[in-house]
């Protein structure tokens, strides 16, 4: 009777106990829940530190409890704070609906491998598992595993983790439980959103890159945004949902660690030295230069020290680039407040790069969730403000460049034209010093006074007529501004060369041209068509046909020709016409100074000017005007 009730009592015993053991298990009761939102398995854990349970045959609720999501580096066992590397097993129990649909469990990734273990069946691994670092393999890719094939109401969950790479280790991301379909579709759109922004970022680097060589006064600032564009490239298809990581899923583990670190610290780089350059008037020296070494100095870390470390000093980094986005914004707003050219579309996209900075730090330090769709709006903003903010910073820019460039080409030009005018007005100097030199000697002789006085007074006149002329051509080509002021039809035209030319006038339109008007000046119009006219008429001789002017009109362009009847010109003549190296020459004092300046007049106003040998048919010159 005795042994019969010590054994009820143990039986008793051992029944009461199994009841505790069944009490104290972490279960998630999702029975009754329709799966079309996500369910987050946020909660109470057991954890099984340093032990890799296969199965959940007899297993026994762990006496330590952990909330996941977390970070098993901050967990205490036994009043001592685990380490980043080791191993471990999680186990919870799912009661679920039997006919419910079909369902999976979205896992983000775990610091750094794990497997997937529902009752009792191997459903996924991710990387390799072990006990040691050399047995063991990090990998990390977004993956949801179907539950459609468990057909209980009861999923016993095993997820066996282990890290010896990383400083967070552990189930750092909540996993979620819902209709697998629906997790799929999620999945495969964040990676294709993922993939989409980096082909954004990529395209602007490329784009940059080949501008910068035709740019190259911006040669610094443009390559610096091409190269951080490039950098946040990688950082999209290389991190949150790793679609490069889903692509090639033997990609080194250790190699893509290390490159995601460097790009972020890149991205920051060349953010910075893009804002440091675009205004280096208002940055001051120690903040480019402390921000650029300590960078540096993350980037070199990043390279030669084990992953455990340069992973563990990530945060500090993120709290000094915030302070510093600060500092880049300050230093545009200076910028537009000194007159520099800047775009108001810089200064909202430096602020939205500091919400995603922002962001991104408080999820890596798991003080928020990630926020993925928040990040993805700020990203795809930040895309399109950057678009816009170097479109209009560097149009800015160009046309300050331009403008500077065209005030040295017209300078240039006018230095130009006080080099031919001391060289080529040597000749009638010459000719009057010439001329003194001939009086003076005749002076004491009457009687050849007489005979050379004439000669010696005309070419004195000719010389002092160059010399006029010479003048008046520098004067008006120096002192006005000359610009299309008036808009004249094809009868304007043709009413302009007839009153000012009594020539044979040939006019000819295409079309009825009565509304059409062309823009040109009358004055600088004239004076070209002058100096045309004059050449044409100083080598026509008596026996050629006179000159005349013919006027063609079409839709876009009226040409006006002045048509000469000499003896032509030879190809190496037309080639030294309107050039800097034209000379006076007695025999072709077209390709001299006045066509020179006729020339550039034309293109003052738009016009073109050329002119082609007939061969002995005479030469042609033309001057097209168009709309």
């Amino acid at each position: 009777m005795r042994y019969a009730r010590l054994f009820l009592a143990s039986f008793l015993l051992l029944i009461s106990f199994q009841k505790l053991v069944a009490q104290n298990r972490s279960v998630f009761d999702l029975r009754g829940k329709n799966f079309e939102e996500p369910v987050r398995l946020n909660g109470t854990w057991d954890f099984h530190w340093m032990k890799l349970i296969e199965s959940s045959k007899g297993l026994r609720p762990s006496m330590n409890k952990v909330e996941v999501p977390h970070d098993w580096a901050t967990e205490t066992i036994d009043n001592e704070i685990l380490t980043s590397t080791g191993y471990t097993t999680y186990s919870v129990r799912l009661l679920v609906d039997k006919d419910r649909p079909p369902i999976g469990i979205y896992i983000p990734h775990a610091f750094s491998s794990y497997k997937l273990i529902v009752n009792d069946s191997l459903v996924w691994t991710s990387g390799e598992v072990g006990t040691t670092k050399e047995e063991y393999r990090g990998f990390r890719e977004p993956k949801i595993v179907s539950l459609r094939e468990f057909k209980t109401g009861t999923l016993d969950v095993l997820i066996q983790v282990a890290n010896f790479d990383h400083h967070n280790a552990g189930l750092y991301f909540p996993l979620e439980v819902g209709i697998y379909d629906n997790l799929i579709r999620t999945v495969r759109t964040n990676q294709g959103i993922s993939l989409f922004l980096a082909g954004g970022f990529f395209i602007t680097g490329i784009v940059l890159l080949a501008f910068s060589t035709v740019y190259r006064h911006l040669s610094l600032p443009i390559p610096f945004y091409a190269f951080f564009s490039l950098s946040m490239m990688y950082r999209m298809i290389g991190t949150d949902y790793y679609p490069l990581h889903a692509m090639f899923n033997d990609f080194n583990f250790n190699l893509a660690l290390c490159i995601e670190y460097l790009s972020a610290y890149s991205a920051a780089m060349f953010g910075g030295l893009f804002i440091f350059f675009m205004y280096p008037n208002q940055t001051p020296k120690w903040t480019k230069w402390s921000f650029i070494t300590v960078t540096f100095i993350y980037m070199l870390l990043t390279v030669f020290t084990d992953s455990l470390f340069f992973t563990s000093i990530l945060r500090y980094y993120l709290i000094f680039i915030l302070v510093y986005i600060v500092f880049f914004i300050l230093i545009i707003l200076k910028a537009k407040k000194e007159d520099e050219p800047t775009s108001d579309y810089l200064i909202i996209t430096v602020a939205v790069v500091f919400l995603w900075a922002l962001f991104q730090t408080l999820s890596f330090l798991n003080i928020t969730d990630p926020y993925y769709e928040l990040r993805v709006i700020l990203m795809g903003s930040i895309i399109i403000l950057c678009n816009l903010a170097l479109f209009r910073t560097f149009v800015l820019r160009i046309n300050i460049v331009k403008q500077a460039e065209a005030d040295f080409e017209y300078q240039k030009s006018r230095q130009t034209m006080l080099s031919l005018i001391s060289h080529e007005i040597k000749m009638p100097i010459a000719s009057l010093q010439m001329n003194m030199e001939m009086l003076k000697m005749s002076s004491e002789r009457p009687e050849k006074f007489e005979k050379v006085k004439d000669k010696i007074v005309g070419l004195s006149l000719n010389a002092v007529e160059t010399i006029k002329r010479m003048l008046h051509d520098f004067i008006y080509f120096m002192s006005l501004d000359q610009k299309s002021n008036d808009l004249l039809s094809f009868d304007d035209i043709k009413c302009f060369i007839s009153d000012n030319w009594s020539l044979k006038l040939f006019a000819n339109a295409s079309i009825d041209m009565d509304l059409k008007k062309y823009p040109t000046d009358k004055l600088t119009l004239k004076y070209i068509l002058n100096t045309v006219v004059g050449n044409a008429e100083k080598y026509t001789r008596n026996i050629d046909k006179p000159v005349e002017i013919h006027l063609g009109g079409e839709a876009n362009e009226i040409m006006i020709e002045v048509r000469d009847f000499g003896v032509g010109m030879s190809d190496e003549q037309l080639a030294k016409m309107g050039t800097e190296q034209a000379k006076i020459d007695e025999n072709q004092e077209i390709t001299g100074m006045g066509f020179y300046l006729a020339k550039e007049l034309a293109q003052r106003l738009g016009h073109d000017l050329s002119i082609t040998s007939r061969g002995s048919d005479g030469t042609s010159v033309f001057i097209r005007i168009t709309v």
